[in-house]
């Protein structure tokens, strides 16, 4: 009868792990391929550019891709608007597997699109579509996913707990570089940029068919079930219910300001270098794939450590380092970079961000109630990357056109000055705080 009740106790406790695994891996699986979608794009954008978007020289195609790469963002604040308040209405688990179908289609549509020489002008039109389809998936999927990784979070870890799907960013980046890496290696010049680079967009859209079949297996969060009362709200009720957090929302847009470093240190920094410093593209994307590396490893540590002293002192902290060392490491691109110059400036740079980036969903969660708290987050996420995130890459370019690498730093340095004095004056400290 003992053995009984030890074997009904431990099978208890594995079913406990694998649904708490589960849950894990379906909450950050849909962000891992959102961000592996968009870092595909920004890492393969110098080389599919001339193949769709045709201009009077290779730097003028690569800008026009950029350019698309911002106007996917156009769709964040779109999606949040939409699918922000259904996810409070209806629930997290139904909406996570809207996001992650949307995804996908867009993957596909981008891998199969040809060419401009082929059908003229539709061919980037084709691209808009589906990066605008991605845009609206992306402007519900981080505060759905967030808000549902931090409901089903321990309280005492709950940063800790919700970070996979910030170390999903990392680990999407990582698989992305990889991808870019072995296609870029194996294929030739020629192979590579008529039919090769199709091939990373297609795994983007089979691995959002392997995230659908993951999430069709999730629960609900309790704080969700503990509000059901509320789901008689309309959504117009829910929209209005979010000017009684006016600050909350500026914290939220002005966090996720810093998303520009993020951009420009792990998905834009190896073209940067290849552009002005000659760097082989092979090499700037495989020091790309060790800092991401650094980068997966911070998150969880520095997680761990808010935990324990808060959240806003990991955000002091990020946006100081980058307001003190962003032109002297940028300074070092220029001129012929080595191998070694370019990790050194690429790991600094996410060490930073993982800073930032360890704690931000949760702060994002913790600031706002359950019955509004996807809307709370998204809205101000969705707006703010669309004029921040998306056009980072393009930024970057046009301001070292004009002054170097001191203009893109000062770029950062504004956004970092302006994001401390929020911190110190406006910000609360959520740690602690009850998502109930």
């Amino acid at each position: 009868m003992g053995t009984d009740a030890l074997e009904v106790g431990a099978t208890s406790r594995n079913q406990t792990l694998n649904r708490k695994a589960l849950t894990l891996v379906g909450g950050s699986i849909g962000h891992f391929i959102e961000w592996y979608d968009w870092s595909i794009y920004g890492l393969l954008a110098g080389i599919f550019a001339t193949q769709l978007f045709p201009a009077g020289s290779v730097a003028a195609s690569v800008m026009a891709s950029f350019a698309v790469f911002a106007i996917g963002f156009a769709g964040r604040p779109i999606g949040a608007f939409i699918l922000s308040p259904m996810a409070d209405k209806y629930g997290r688990r139904a909406l996570l597997a809207a996001t992650i179908i949307m995804s996908g289609i867009g993957s596909l549509i981008i891998g199969l699109c040809p060419t401009y020489a082929q059908i003229g002008i539709a061919a980037p039109l084709i691209i808009i579509a589906a990066r605008l389809l991605q845009g609206f998936s992306s402007g519900g999927e981080f505060q759905i996913a967030l808000t549902f990784l931090n409901e089903h979070a321990s309280p005492k870890w709950r940063a800790l707990s919700a970070s996979p799907q910030m170390i999903s960013i990392g680990a999407s980046v990582l698989v992305a570089n990889g991808v870019a890496s072995m296609t870029t290696y194996f294929l030739s010049p020629d192979a590579l940029s008529s039919w090769g680079w199709r091939i990373p967009f297609l795994l983007g859209a089979f691995l959002s068919l392997y995230g659908l079949y993951i999430r069709r297996c999730l629960q609900e969060t309790p704080a969700f079930f503990k509000v059901q009362d509320h789901r008689g709200r309309t959504l117009i009720a829910i929209l209005k219910s979010l000017f009684n957090y006016p600050r909350e929302a500026l914290t939220v847009f002005v966090i996720q300001m810093n998303t520009v470093q993020y951009y420009l240190w792990l998905i834009f920094l190896p073209t940067y270098a290849n552009l002005i410093g000659g760097l082989d593209r092979s090499t700037g994307f495989v020091a790309n794939m060790i800092a991401t590396l650094v980068y997966c490893v911070a998150v969880p540590l520095f997680a761990s450590i808010s935990d324990r002293i808060g959240r806003k002192p990991l955000l002091i902290a990020s946006a100081a380092c980058f307001l003190m060392f962003s032109y002297p490491l940028l300074s070092i691109l220029p001129g012929e970079v080595s191998f070694s110059g370019f990790l050194f400036v690429a790991i600094s740079g996410v060490i930073f961000l993982a800073l930032n980036n360890a704690v931000i969903g949760t702060v994002f969660a913790e600031l706002f109630p359950t019955e509004v708290r996807t809307s709370g987050i998204g809205i101000p996420y969705a707006i703010c990357a669309a004029l921040f995130g998306g056009t980072a890459p393009m930024v970057a370019t046009w301001l070292h056109g004009l002054g170097g690498p001191l203009y893109i730093a000062g770029y950062v340095m504004l956004i970092c000055a302006v994001s401390i004095l929020i911190y110190l004056f406006v910000a609360p400290e959520t740690f602690g705080r009850s998502l109930d």
